[in-house]
Order: C-alpha cells, then sequence, then structure tokens
C-alpha cells in the first residue's frame, strides 16, 4: 500500500493551512492562541519542515477520539507519522496553524486502548529500516520487547 503524501483534506482546507502556514501571527490573532517568540519560532520552523505532517496532525485532531477499530488505526498510524518524522512528542509546535498540541498526543495513547496502540507500534518499530520509531520509542522509556499483559491493571506498566 502507498501511503499518501497528504490526508483526504479538500483543496480549500489544504490552501487555507499552506496560508495560515506562512502567517502564524496572524492565526494566533484569530484563534486568541497566546504566541510568544520561542513558540513562533517552533511552530514556524514545524510548518515550514513539516507541512505535510502538520496536514496530517490535522486531519487526525478530529479523528483521534473516535471509539472503536477505526479510532484505533488513525491513532496508530497518527503516532506513526509523529515518530517517522523524526519527533517523540511534538508538543506545541503544531498547535496554532494545526490545531494538535500536548492534548491531542497524549488522546493517542489514553482512549482506553493504549497498550494496543503501543503494542502496533512496537511492532512497526522491530520491522522498519528507519530508526526513527525506535528512537521515539527510547526516549519515552518505552521497551521494544514484547510485553505480555496479564490484567488491566498491568496495562499502564506496559506501556
Amino acid at each position: 500500500m502507498r501511503r499518501q503524501t497528504y490526508p483526504p483534506l479538500s483543496k480549500a482546507e489544504l490552501e487555507k493551512l499552506r496560508a495560515d502556514a506562512g502567517d502564524i501571527p496572524g492565526v494566533a490573532k484569530r484563534r486568541n492562541v497566546t504566541l510568544d517568540a520561542w513558540d513562533l519560532r517552533s511552530e514556524s520552523a514545524a510548518a515550514k519542515q513539516h507541512f505535510a505532517l502538520g496536514c496530517w496532525l490535522y486531519y487526525y485532531s478530529q479523528r483521534i477520539g473516535l471509539t472503536g477499530p477505526q479510532g484505533l488505526r488513525d491513532r496508530i498510524d497518527c503516532a506513526r507519522r509523529i515518530f517517522e518524522a523524526g519527533f517523540a512528542n511534538p508538543g506545541y509546535a503544531f498547535f496554532t496553524v494545526f490545531h494538535f498540541g500536548e492534548r491531542e498526543f497524549d488522546t493517542l495513547f489514553e482512549m482506553g486502548d493504549g497498550a494496543a496502540v503501543v503494542d502496533a507500534l512496537r511492532k512497526l518499530a522491530r520491522k522498519s529500516q528507519h530508526q526513527h520509531i525506535k528512537e521515539a520509542f527510547a526516549e519515552l522509556g518505552w521497551s521494544l520487547a514484547p510485553v505480555v499483559v496479564q490484567n488491566a491493571s498491568q496495562i499502564q506498566l506496559a506501556l
């Protein structure tokens, strides 16, 4: 399966995201979001260097809270894209323009199926030719070894 460069957004949505990426202070003002100099540098760099990822994060910001199999697939794919781009946690680098920050990142692992998300990423990391997922696991302190969860109280420990 060939992975798409951009998510299935309309041409108008992509054009708006591209325009907003070029005017982050204006977007912050419009959204009533505080943006200091450090945030502006961080978000500008993310928008320029990782625009396609930002578009995916925008797309997934509306989907990662879904329950069921589709929600699980979306959370796994969203985390995979973040990790493969070289981020262990994107923080707020994609917040003002792409609506994806710490809370959205945490949601990837806090929808009751976090152990399944991490296990799927663990499997991807072990068979991937790229090191980024493995590096994210190391930065987050997660093991790449298979983890057997015996009961629900151990799920958090497995992460």
